[in-house]
């Protein structure tokens, strides 16, 4: 865990109990000073300030493996999973490419994919456990 992780925590938890106050622009503020980024405009109201904690995690927090967990503790992966996939074909003619953009499969993601099925060995070590509902 990083520091700017931890950063991101509170300030995502501070502005979802009370809404954005200093404390919430500082800890992004801290962030984006590292990275030589201005700091954030300020007069943001929660769902603002949400989405931009929302960006700043996927920015900052890129290629760590976070992004699969965000969305789905933020129940927004049905509106960026679903849907096609694009490929890019690449044709070389002499010196030049030409690019064709191709889609190749369309996805979806079910609602019940934003909880995961409790194994069946620990269902069978206690027989008062019941699946989650769905799996």
């Amino acid at each position: 865990m990083r520091y700017a992780e931890v950063l991101l925590n509170y300030a995502e938890a501070k502005n979802e109990a009370s809404g954005p106050d200093q404390s919430v622009y500082d800890a992004i503020n801290l962030i984006r000073q590292r990275a030589g980024i201005p700091d954030l405009v300020t007069g943001l109201g929660q769902s603002e300030m949400r989405d931009k904690i929302r960006n700043e995690r996927r920015i900052e927090l890129a290629f760590e493996e976070h992004r699969f967990f965000d969305i789905r503790r933020w129940r927004i992966a049905e509106g960026l999973l679903n849907g096609p996939l694009y490929g890019m074909k690449i044709e070389k003619n002499g010196d030049t490419y030409t690019y064709t953009k191709f889609e190749f499969e369309t996805r979806s993601f079910p609602s019940k994919l934003y909880v995961l099925p409790i194994p069946q060995d620990e269902i069978d070590k206690n027989p008062a456990a019941k699946q989650i509902l769905g799996w």
